[in-house]
């Protein structure tokens, strides 16, 4: 009897500890042409990147990605969460090419050369408020906290 409320008690203890991560991945398929154009981090992703520790590049304007019809792209954002207090802020204007993938949940997944420490990154996609946005976790999935774009216009360019 004293196991099965030890037992009860751990599972209680852990339900209460855990807060869920949020569902935020978009059911229906998104389209290749829908992705074409220019992306900007949204004020939401600036802020969790200061929830996260990131002390620079902390402007919608320092996160960009384009995406082209030809699958190439160009990107300038923090492709690593912080890491040991470093961050991993990059610009790849070329050596980009994008794709549509699906490992679970649908994502947009570039590879990039030289690839990032962490590996090729991606991204889920959501709808809120009309819009359609590309996101990742910033940090632990509990937390809430996104990295996550919303498309700005067809310019097939980055500014340097």
């Amino acid at each position: 009897m004293l196991i099965k409320r030890l037992t009860l008690f751990l599972v209680m203890s852990l339900f209460a500890a855990c807060q869920f991560s949020e569902n935020r991945y978009l059911t229906r398929l998104v389209k290749p042409e829908e992705l074409i154009g220019s992306w900007q981090a949204t004020e939401f992703a600036i802020k969790s990147l200061r929830d996260v520790g990131v002390r620079d590049h902390l402007s919608v304007q320092d996160h960009t990605l384009v995406l082209k019809a030809d699958g190439s792209c160009s990107i300038r954002a923090i492709l690593n969460m912080p890491v040991e207090g470093r961050i991993d802020y990059r610009i790849y204007r070329t050596d980009c090419r994008w794709r549509l993938r699906n490992i679970g949940h649908q994502t947009l997944e570039l590879n990039l050369t030289p690839t990032p420490t962490s590996g090729s990154p991606y991204f889920y996609f959501a709808e809120e408020g009309g819009r359609l946005l590309l996101w990742q976790y910033a940090t632990d999935p509990d937390a809430w906290r996104y990295m996550e774009y919303e498309k700005k216009n067809t310019n097939t360019t980055l500014e340097p």
